[in-house]
């Protein structure tokens, strides 16, 4: 087995830089549920160019589940989305 040298392997064994929604996309299935893909960049907008993956794809069954999520993702521990009175 070839062993690799120091630099390779702390590249290769990394995570990686660590990524961050940049964008996100809805959008509604046949089924009336929703798919929610993230865009995946770096801290300064960059995709990843270090084998990590650059889209993330969530599905999701209705409009709560959609709330429930993006509440996870981007509320930062601040008060609960409001949600509107269809969900």
């Amino acid at each position: 087995m070839e062993t690799l040298s120091p630099a390779a392997s702390k590249i290769l064994g990394g995570k990686g830089k660590k990524l961050t929604a940049h964008e996100v996309h809805l959008r509604r299935t046949a089924n009336k549920g929703y798919i929610a893909k993230h865009i995946m960049r770096d801290r300064d907008g960059n995709p990843p160019m270090d084998g990590q993956r650059g889209e993330l794809e969530y599905s999701l069954a209705n409009h709560g589940d959609v709330m429930k999520h993006l509440g996870e993702h981007f509320n930062d521990g601040e008060e609960p989305l409001e949600q509107d009175e269809n969900g």
